[in-house]
């Protein structure tokens, strides 16, 4: 499949992720919670949100392989695949928090070539396709790009589970820097609109977790990069499991320094 026929089915994800996002914050204070073999949640809704979007890529997209957090079913790389997340941000949604999204993305020979991240509470609807940029869809609002204008805010994204020796090793080399603490792939969006410049995580995270948001960042002209400072890459692990990543709007060598450090701790 081209990258770019996916763009003429945009308005049948809009459809299907208002749809979706509007079943998650309507179920969010009516949870069946379960715990997984990986000791991480999983609700009725995930499941269901799951059926409802795996379902449309199925029949939409015949033969395609679908990789999903909620039905791995033993599944192995392919040159191209779709990754979904339901719920990104499963341990906020429990909580009845905001920073949860759907997250949905294209595989391409390793590399994710189509992207998308709803985040439900605020209805916003960000896509890209590789080579033709980086859009939001706000409610009552048609597509905007999203372009990097210079102006980069002094802020750091970070997981809400961040270690205290790296919140020490960034305040280090960025202490005027604020550090926002946040779930989900949330903060990717907020990295591609250059709302922060640098965001990091040393710990595991899965394909789906990431892929979305990377192809939203470097279609904004931002860098999603390995612990070698390689274009972060997929299809290494047969459980679909991430390395190392750091996702960079701005100049790459003032960022060098601390993604070393920071990688000493690994």
């Amino acid at each position: 499949m081209v990258s770019k026929n996916l763009l003429t089915y945009i308005p049948d994800f809009l459809k299907l992720c208002r749809r979706v996002g509007d079943i998650q914050l309507n179920g969010q204070n009516n949870l069946n919670i379960n715990v997984k073999s990986d000791n991480s949640p999983v609700t009725n809704i995930d499941l269901y949100s799951n059926e409802i979007i795996t379902n449309y890529l199925s029949t939409t997209f015949v033969n395609d392989v679908i990789i999903s957090e909620e039905n791995l079913n033993q599944q192995v790389h392919q040159k191209s695949y779709w990754l979904v997340d339901p719920i990104d941000g499963t341990k906020n949604y429990i909580k009845g928090g905001k920073n949860f999204c759907i997250c949905i993305s294209y595989i391409v020979s390793g590399y994710p070539v189509f992207g998308i991240i709803y985040i439900p509470a605020t209805k916003e609807f960000y896509y890209a396709s590789k080579d033709n940029g980086a859009f939001i869809i706000k409610q009552g609002v048609e597509a905007q790009r999203i372009l990097s204008n210079g102006e980069t805010k002094n802020n750091i994204y970070v997981s809400t589970v961040i270690r205290k020796s790296v919140v020490n090793i960034l305040k280090k080399y960025f202490n005027s820097s604020e550090l926002v603490s946040m779930s989900s792939a949330i903060k990717f969006t907020r990295i591609a609109e250059s709302k922060g410049h640098f965001s990091i995580r040393l710990g595991p995270t899965h394909e789906w977790d990431t892929a979305a948001g990377q192809c939203i960042v470097e279609e904004c002209g931002g860098l999603f990069l390995d612990r070698n400072l390689n274009r972060f890459s997929y299809g290494h692990d047969d459980k679909f499991l991430n390395g190392p990543f750091f996702i960079i709007n701005g100049n790459l060598d003032s960022h060098k320094n601390c993604i070393k450090e920071c990688l000493s701790l690994i």
